[in-house]
């Protein structure tokens, strides 16, 4: 059935209205009562503006704070030293039993390629752990728990090295990591909260090259200061293959405390 919409409304819109006599009075006071409504309505929308500009510089306020906190983070750079530098050298110690460091010695790495040096805002608490879910080979040394999680993975095939995973635990203000070789960047990322770093470095032109050339990769979290390394004589695409298949957390190992000043350390691979 179709009815017409002229039918449903005809009770609602009469055909004939009486409009009544025009009353210049009235028209004249509904007049002024709009405009004074809408002087009031004017001047009410100005006043909102006022928070709304508040809203806004502690907008900025906050942006100006995420920067200064991103500044805070834990942050690695990277140099090479130049053929006119001086030796890089620093301090290094072996243990600390009882608040007392043992076995400290000032260390110089005439090889030095390339050098990592970290900016703490503060003392780590605690240190990484991680666990792989997949390796190339199994790995030769290296102990983990039932679910997997450890702090070292190392492989030996007796000709080659082809990995080596392990977790820097020593990550303090000043600290600095040489390579050693012609060392090369194959790529930088920043992944989320994670720096991502990929080099290679030719050892051949050294004097007592251990192999011709190691690949690795350095993830680093800016937010934490955990750094996990993977290297090895395996191709970059390996090692990469390793790192996306792996699972990095906090361990419940606090972290060594040291009284010396900022460390240096080497991370080229090697064997023992």
């Amino acid at each position: 059935m179709k009815i017409r919409i002229t039918d449903l409304v005809l009770d609602c819109c009469p055909e004939y209205i009486d409009m009544g006599e025009y009353n210049d009075e009235l028209a004249t006071r509904i007049i002024d009562k709009v405009q004074v409504h809408l002087r009031a309505k004017n001047q009410s929308h100005r006043i909102r503006k006022v928070p709304r500009i508040f809203l806004i510089a502690a907008m900025l306020a906050l942006a100006f704070g995420t920067v200064a906190f991103a500044i805070a983070e834990y942050t690695i750079s990277l140099r090479k030293p130049s053929v006119d530098e001086e030796l890089v050298s620093g301090f290094r110690y072996e243990e600390v039993v009882d608040g007392k460091v043992w076995n400290s010695q000032i260390l110089t790495y005439p090889d030095a390629g390339m050098v990592f040096t970290f900016t703490c805002p503060e003392e780590m608490t605690h240190t990484p752990e991680f666990r792989c879910f997949w390796l190339p080979q199994e790995a030769t040394e290296g102990i983990t728990d039932e679910q997997g999680w450890t702090k070292r993975l190392f492989c030996d095939s007796g000709d080659i090295i082809p990995y080596c995973i392990s977790t820097i635990d020593s990550i303090s203000n000043g600290l600095q990591l040489v390579l050693s070789g012609n060392v090369s960047v194959v790529k930088e990322e920043r992944l989320g909260d994670w720096e991502l770093l990929e080099v290679t470095s030719d050892y051949s032109e050294l004097i007592y090259p251990t192999y011709n050339r190691a690949n690795y990769i350095l993830l680093f979290q800016k937010t934490t200061g955990y750094l996990v390394m993977i290297s090895g004589e395996l191709d970059m695409e390996t090692l990469e293959h390793i790192a996306c298949e792996m699972e990095i957390r906090e361990s419940g190992t606090p972290k060594v405390e040291h009284t010396g000043g900022p460390l240096i350390g080497t991370i080229d691979l090697g064997r023992g």
